[in-house]
């Protein structure tokens, strides 16, 4: 431990990547995947090896700026590590070349979940496995990076709702020369713990309730990661009930960041729902399921299981709002554009700010409702002596980087479309999977489109396209943009 401590988050992460690849070559050996285990195996312990030398190699260096390490790490490593990801698969995967296999662990390491990888067949449960293993990884990265980094930038610096200031610790690294490595691990800890037992609990859950042990594995990882990767893609058995409602559950620590930092096993603090990102979602959902609900039943004319309609519809837009997609055969869905619109909306909100849920995230879709609302109030009643409630509770550089925020990520998602119509996608095509990149949305393309040749759709070009915009959706773009800010490469 005291090596790691001072070493770089790079060799860091670098261990914990063949962590992973044995984890999944000890799972081949057990399904009897024997040529998946080995490939796993000895990628594993090569990376492990080349680690070791770096880390002696690096061994007590001179400290750089804490912030400006930790941002560059956790921009590069969803650019490099997906690399490092499929080196196991170029052998066990031959049909696929090295662009489309970088594409699928980009999508999965940003928990975008946008893949046809289990449409291929005769694919391996192991390589499935590690799939949802590099999807849960990156869920828990994501966790460290915004309790590490993210939450004391000042461009997030929106916490001051209700007028209660969110305690966030802001240690001096360079003054008392802390390691930024050391800061990263007693981090990445604090998450570990409650990240791993929720991960286990709703497993659990999931095989007692009648999944099978590996499908409720996966289903769990990616419930937690929210990524919405599964053997079967997004879509979920919609027979077990009670699985569905320990999903729907698991899905609300997508919607509030204090959900994992306040969780204790086997207690659950109140305070965790009590919540304006929470409740604002709640609304969301209920009036969304309202609108798919009224749909059906003016398409359809029945009432014929209207309960089982009403609860299949608040599962998928609470899935959609945390960004993770899980979703049931669709019946009606498939001929009303309605229904792509609402998870178009619910996907570009976003889960919670600092969860692994992609989008513009609750907390500022609040921010820029009240602003409006009281913008629109001083138009259409300009002599009204008034005290706006956005004011008084969010100062104008607060409501300035939200509406930047927006803006930036609106400009974005535009420029990815004229980029992928440019490259021969249709409207339609372009538009969705632009949204579903930089929201992180992945299922939002498999269930729109329903495409049975993902791969033939998704040309070379195309995948780089979308590759660009799932790595800046998550790292939320502004993020990038503070490497530019003077302060951090100043001594």
């Amino acid at each position: 431990m005291f090596l790691l401590q001072k070493t770089s988050i790079f060799i860091v992460l670098l261990i914990a990547t063949a962590v992973l690849m044995f984890l999944s070559a000890i799972l081949g050996v057990i399904l009897d995947n024997f040529v998946e285990a080995r490939s796993f195996f000895y990628y594993g312990l090569l990376i492990l090896l080349i680690s070791l030398f770096l880390t002696f190699a690096s061994f007590k260096r001179a400290l750089s700026s804490p912030v400006r390490s930790q941002i560059l790490v956790s921009i590069s490593s969803f650019i490099i590590f997906p690399l490092i990801f499929t080196l196991p698969l170029l052998s066990l995967l031959p049909e696929l070349d090295i662009h489309t296999l970088y594409f699928e662990m980009v999508s999965a390491f940003t928990t975008t979940g946008l893949t046809g990888l289990y449409t291929i067949d005769g694919i391996s449960d192991t390589i499935l496995f590690w799939q949802s293993l590099v999807a849960w990884f990156g869920g828990l990265l994501i966790w460290t990076f915004y309790f590490l980094i993210f939450a004391t930038l000042d461009i997030n610096d929106i916490f001051m709702m209700d007028g209660n200031r969110r305690k966030i610790e802001k240690k001096s690294y360079e003054n008392k020369k802390i390691h930024h490595t050391e800061v990263f691990l007693n981090t990445f800890g604090s998450i570990f713990l409650p990240y791993i037992i929720l991960t286990m609990v709703l497993w659990g859950v999931l095989r007692v309730t009648g999944d099978n042990t590996f499908i409720a594995l996966i289903y769990a990882m990616s419930t937690m990661s929210t990524s919405g990767i599964s053997p079967y893609g997004s879509e979920l058995n919609s027979t077990n009930y009670f699985g569905l409602l320990a999903v729907f559950v698991f899905l609300l620590f997508a919607l509030n960041s204090n959900s994992i930092i306040n969780f204790k096993p086997l207690k659950f603090k109140s305070k965790i729902f009590i919540n304006i990102e929470v409740n604002v979602a709640i609304k969301l959902v209920v009036l969304s399921s309202l609108i798919l609900s009224i749909i059906y039943f003016q398409k359809y004319y029945s009432v014929d299981n209207i309960l089982n309609t009403i609860l299949k519809n608040f599962f998928i837009c609470l899935s959609f709002l945390t960004t993770t997609g899980w979703h049931f055969e669709t019946d009606f869905q498939l001929d009303t554009h309605h229904f792509s619109l609402v998870l178009i909306g619910l996907a570009l909100i976003g889960g919670g700010l600092g969860t692994t849920a992609g989008g513009l995230k609750l907390l500022r879709f609040v921010i820029m409702l009240r602003h409006l609302r009281s913008e629109f109030s001083k138009m259409v009643y300009p002599s009204v002596i008034r005290a706006s409630e956005s004011r008084m509770k969010l100062n104008d550089s607060i409501i300035l980087k939200v509406w930047v925020f927006f803006s930036t990520f609106i400009f974005f998602i535009l420029v990815s479309f004229c980029c992928l119509s440019l490259f021969g996608m249709s409207m339609m095509d372009a538009i969705i999977l632009s949204v579903a990149a930089f929201s992180n949305t992945g299922p939002l393309y498999d269930v729109i489109l329903q495409s049975s040749s993902f791969y033939e759709e998704i040309s070379f070009p195309i995948k780089y396209v979308l590759i660009l915009g799932m790595v800046l959706g998550r790292v939320e773009i502004l993020v990038l943009f503070a490497l530019f800010n003077t302060e951090l490469w100043q001594k």
